[in-house]
């Protein structure tokens, strides 16, 4: 064993004990830790979040071994799910140690690092110090078949890099710099085929425009939440994070997070201490109080941003209803949180009458079997209009006169769940055998410890926030409470009543990442197949990220400062917001002011677009170039006639800019300026270097393609030549900054080469 690995091994042990952690993970045959052995990362973080990360898997990957069962590796008779050996457990232990305990950093990340430490070990087949840089790369190879994306090849290398190599855990170290993964496989081909489809023909359209919202999705999503009525609690819930996803640009684990005092306000006063609205400014301005994401801490670092004018009245009202809407909710958590209790509005050795214990662990405020009663749907009907509590307490009466009780409530108080400790009582506090629920009772102490030991989901989120300042924030401080497990409200006659429900938790990403198309319709809740009123809308999904980078790429558009958006955005530098930019080279144009001098004689039209690119540094070639000459000899105002002349000279193509005039013959070499052409730009636009990245594989096809012909072949050296000519401009082209001459001293093929005829000699 490689002596930096047995290091590495022992004092993960005894970090294990110290956090009072059982390093032996009892597994079944398949590699999954046995009930109650799992390590819960969410604990071992103390960042009080509701979402549940644990490390309890420790298997092979089937689809691993299967490949390697079709590359001969592997014998079919090894096939199926078996742990990974004891030493891969060791080192997957340690580096969740490591990055939860050590290094507060993400659990998101240590569960995947914990999945691509088993596809290594499933694909490596040998000791973690033994593996080598042919296993690595094998792994790489074979996970980019396996997986749509390439996230867990990313992950691989990324765990090679900075943990195995930094500490030379492998006999084999370093291995980094040799492993050259692979660019082939089932992935890159669909990406291909992506990037062939949608080439960018038009100044108008967007850079990288997949990471913006699909327009009809979008359109989609802002008519359902703008139009529609909310079928349930958690759908009033969606609609609202939606609203604010859009205004404010904030990722989705900003958002659910906002705390319930999120006002902050800023006023402002003139040289004279008057209200600066009365000399024509602003006097107050508005901020969201948030915590912010990706701050390299595991505890939330509070931030604020401000909110547009143009957005206050919207953002407050949004704020308000989710606060009226929650109260009810608040006021439960609150009670739990300060008392430790589940039911704190009773006492322990207290009595409960069997019906409305059922209300308060079901959340369900109906109990009598239908069809209902006309006064009994109306409510419901009432209460979904405005979700006031007050429909809420009308409910017991409506029911009270009732002489059957729903088959639900018997179904819950069935004998496995009495044999749990849900023991129906009598009056008097003796455990009953009699069949029914009417007359029964519940001492509360009971129900209490069967929601804690068997009922672990709907149990309520009470584990306090920690803040970056110091301090915690208690959850009940959150503005986005909801009912916890609400899986049937808004189905047929179904509700759920916040006032008696006990199970009160923080709203996560998943409660609208799903609700979008984040996993198949058919597996999860989608808001669009729920409110669609076509099929194809019903089939619609989005992703919350593209709504930041629509945000940004908008606010770049109307000339808002990269610092301003980058600030607003949290980020840590203004190269952050570039890469959220998405103009299209149309929309960067109308950005730039050009002179008045130059706007008075350019207009509006192609002559001004091509000045506005040469001011830009954007654009290269003849006419630039004679224009700068003109402009150094004779000044601005004949340089500005000239390019007026031949501004139709200014040429997009898929793979740069041309500025040559076409007035009269049309380029003899149309889309071949890479062959070597005097005239061609490049843009550094993105689709641009997609087009030519997919021009270089098939010219390099081609090349061995040719180089593969028998020698003697008819043309095969003339095909070799063409191939390789055309592959080093593209080459070429690729290298070139933005906005040069990508072959200033190349040919001029828009010239034609017309032949000579018999009569012009040799």
């Amino acid at each position: 064993m490689n002596e930096n690995f047995k290091t590495l091994i022992e004092n993960a042990r005894t970090l294990a004990a110290d956090k009072g952690l059982s390093w032996h993970i009892p597994l079944d045959e398949k590699g999954i830790a046995l009930k109650g052995h799992s390590w819960n990362l969410r604990h071992l973080s103390k960042d009080g979040k509701p979402t549940t990360y644990v490390l309890r898997k420790f298997s092979e990957f089937e689809d691993a071994q299967a490949e390697l069962v079709a590359r001969g590796v592997l014998d079919q008779s090894e096939l199926g799910q078996r742990p990974v050996s004891a030493h891969w457990q060791d080192l997957i232990k340690a580096f969740v140690l490591d990055h939860v305990v050590v290094r507060s950093k993400s659990l998101a990340f240590a569960q995947a690092a914990s999945m691509a430490w088993r596809f290594l070990a499933s694909i490596a087949r040998k000791e973690p110090w033994l593996v080598t840089v042919e296993d690595v790369r094998l792994a790489c190879e074979v996970s980019d078949i396996c997986q749509n994306t390439d996230a867990r090849t990313i992950n691989i290398m990324a765990l090679i890099r900075n943990y195995v190599d930094a500490q030379h855990l492998f006999d084999a170290c370093p291995l980094t710099t040799l492993v050259d993964r692979p660019q082939i496989g089932k992935n890159a081909k669909a990406k291909f085929a992506k990037t062939s489809a949608a080439l960018s023909q038009e100044l108008a359209q967007r850079k990288t425009q997949e990471k913006l919202p699909e327009r009809r999705a979008f359109w989609q999503l802002m008519s359902i939440v703008y139009t529609e009525r909310p079928k349930s609690i958690v759908d009033y819930l969606r609609f609202a994070l939606v609203k604010l996803m859009v205004l404010t640009g904030l990722r989705i684990g900003e958002v659910v997070y906002i705390p319930f005092d999120w006002r902050r306000t800023r006023g402002y006063r003139d040289q004279n201490g008057r209200p600066a609205g009365e000399s024509g400014g602003i006097s107050e301005t508005l901020m969201i109080r948030h915590f912010a994401e990706k701050q390299e801490e595991p505890y939330f670092f509070e931030e604020t941003q401000f909110v547009p004018d143009i957005f206050r009245a919207e953002v407050e009202s949004i704020l308000e209803g989710v606060a009226r809407i929650t109260a009810p909710l608040r006021t439960t958590l609150r009670a739990q949180y300060e008392s430790g209790r589940i039911f704190p509005q009773y006492e322990t050795d207290e009595l409960v009458d069997a019906v409305v214990m059922y209300v308060h662990l079901t959340g369900n405020p109906i109990w009598v079997s239908p069809p209902y009663s006309h006064e009994i749907t109306q409510c419901i009907e009432r209460y979904r209009a405005t979700y006031d509590p007050a429909e809420l307490a009308k409910f017991a009466d409506l029911q009270r006169t009732a002489s059957h009780l729903a088959a639900a409530v018997s179904r819950y108080f069935s004998p496995e769940n009495r044999s749990k400790g849900l023991v129906l009582r009598d009056k008097y506090g003796l455990a009953s055998t009699d069949k029914g629920v009417r007359g029964k009772f519940l001492l509360v102490s009971d129900v209490e410890d069967f929601v804690k030991r068997h009922v672990p989901t709907k149990r309520p989120d009470l584990s306090p926030l920690r803040l970056n300042q110091g301090g915690s924030l208690a959850p009940w401080e959150m503005m986005f409470l909801m009912p916890k497990r609400a899986v049937g409200e808004g189905r047929g006659q179904s509700v759920i009543d916040i006032v008696s429900t006990f199970s009160v938790g923080l709203a996560d990403q998943a409660l609208l990442v799903t609700a979008l198309g984040g996993v198949p319709s058919d597996q999860k809740y989608s808001l669009f197949n729920a409110y669609g009123n076509k099929e194809e809308d019903r089939l619609l999904t989005l992703t919350t990220h593209t709504f930041r980078h629509l945000q940004t790429t908008e606010l770049f558009r109307l000339g808002v400062a990269d610092s301003i958006i980058s600030k607003r955005f949290n980020r840590r530098s203004v190269a952050q917001s570039y890469v959220y930019d998405h103009r299209s080279l149309a929309e960067e144009l109308d950005a730039i002011e050009l002179p008045a001098e130059w706007s008075s004689l350019l207009g509006d039209g192609k002559a001004a677009t091509v000045g506005k690119m040469i001011a830009a540094g954007k654009a290269n070639g003849p006419i630039v170039r004679e224009f700068k000459r003109i402009q150094v000899e004779e000044g601005d105002q004949a340089a500005l006639q000239f390019l007026m002349a031949e501004a139709d000279g200014f040429h997009a193509t898929p793979y740069g800019t041309c500025l040559n005039a076409f007035t009269v013959d049309p380029c003899p070499t149309s889309l071949e300026c890479f062959n070597d052409c005097r005239h061609l730009s490049a843009t550094g636009l993105p689709e641009h270097q997609k087009n030519l990245v997919v021009l270089r594989g098939r010219l390099q096809a081609v090349l061995e393609n040719a180089q593969a012909k028998p020698e003697g072949t008819i043309g095969k050296a003339n095909q070799i030549s063409h191939a390789m000519k055309r592959l080093q401009g593209v080459e070429k082209l690729l290298a070139t900054p933005a906005g040069a001459l990508v072959f200033p001293e190349g040919v001029d093929l828009s010239k034609p080469n017309r032949p000579g005829t018999v009569l012009d000699g040799t």
